[in-house]
């Protein structure tokens, strides 16, 4: 039976098109074309990383495997290197490497050092015709803390964001990972878990294990039995939890995650953010990413929504209704 790590999204589901001819683009290109940087942007577990994984093995074997490591890998090699007085031995390891790849860039935020040194690299690769790709789950006008150099290195690059997947590629991506399992699911059934799972590839890959568990072959009964009673707590999400506040307020989703500021929306947008906060676990950089603003902004409606729940019991009564749908 295939391992968890085995079941990924090889297969080019719309929101990983662009993304995907651009780094065959990178990784395929001539000598004259290298020294570019490339950014890719997405939620955690919207597939970056398996993406990554799918180009490499498509190259040629004669052709140079790329340097890949993590941030957070990056700064543990840095700082034993400066514990060991070898930093200018550190940067000495990646100048004859043709590929970099640095993946969760936000990992090192808050880390001045680390940033320094990571942009002298990438500064160093790009002026010898070496190719950059760097990875977040934010863009980079969100990564806050980081120096306006290294921001505007990452700006002067390929930007492509990576939505998570909408229904039709949900419907594929629950096809392969079924078939992987060796199971049989109804189109009924696939219809239905597609449509309501509102979450990333990743997820997608634990709901058909869970669902493998429980037998091999999926009728729409099954599904529904699953969605009742056997769907995670984190699988309400923040889309999950906006619609439902939309609903709710009588506004649509996409004004609320809009930049309009309209009194209309204020209220609206605050409870969405408050709810997702508590409903769904995630940071405020990540919500941030969601309502397509800084992550202090997120921060500050949360605050301001807080200090009218004590003073607003239809408000609170409201919330615990909103928190009723979303469960």
């Amino acid at each position: 039976m295939s391992s968890t790590t085995d079941l990924q999204p090889l297969i080019p589901i719309a929101e990983q098109r662009l993304a995907r001819s651009v780094l065959r683009r990178l990784l395929n290109s001539t000598t004259e074309d290298k020294g570019r940087l490339l950014y890719l942007a997405g939620p955690a577990g919207s597939g970056k990383s398996a993406l990554l994984a799918e180009s490499f093995r498509e190259l040629p074997s004669s052709q140079v495997t790329p340097r890949q490591l993590t941030a957070a890998e990056f700064a543990a090699q840095l700082a034993e290197a400066s514990s060991n007085q070898q930093v200018p031995d550190f940067q000495v390891r990646f100048r004859s490497v043709s590929v970099l790849v640095c993946e969760d860039i936000q990992a090192i935020e808050r880390r001045p050092e680390t940033q320094r040194q990571l942009l002298a690299v990438i500064d160093d690769l790009l002026a010898h015709g070496s190719d950059v790709i760097v990875t977040s789950t934010r863009l980079p006008g969100q990564l806050e803390s980081f120096p306006a150099k290294l921001v505007s290195r990452f700006r002067g690059g390929t930007v492509i964001a990576i939505k998570p997947p909408g229904p039709e590629s949900r419907t594929v991506l629950l096809q392969l990972f079924c078939r992987l399992r060796h199971m049989s699911i109804s189109r009924d059934a696939l219809a239905l878990l597609a449509e309501s799972l509102d979450v990333s590839p990743r997820e997608l890959i634990g709901v058909v294990n869970q669902l493998s568990e429980l037998r091999r072959s999926l009728k729409r009964a099954d599904a529904e039995e699953f969605l009742r009673d056997k769907l995670p707590t984190k699988l309400v999400t923040p889309l999950t939890v906006t619609r439902a506040v939309a609903r709710e307020f009588g506004v649509t989703l996409p004004a609320l995650r809009s930049s309009r500021r309209s009194q209309a929306l204020v209220l609206p947008r605050q409870c969405a953010m408050w709810l997702s906060r508590k409903l769904c676990h995630v940071s405020y950089p990540e919500l941030g990413t969601f309502f397509e603003r800084q992550h202090s902004s997120v921060i500050h409606a949360v605050r301001k929504l807080e200090a009218r729940l004590d003073k607003e019991p239809a408000l609170r009564q409201r919330l615990a209704r909103l928190e009723g749908v979303c469960r």
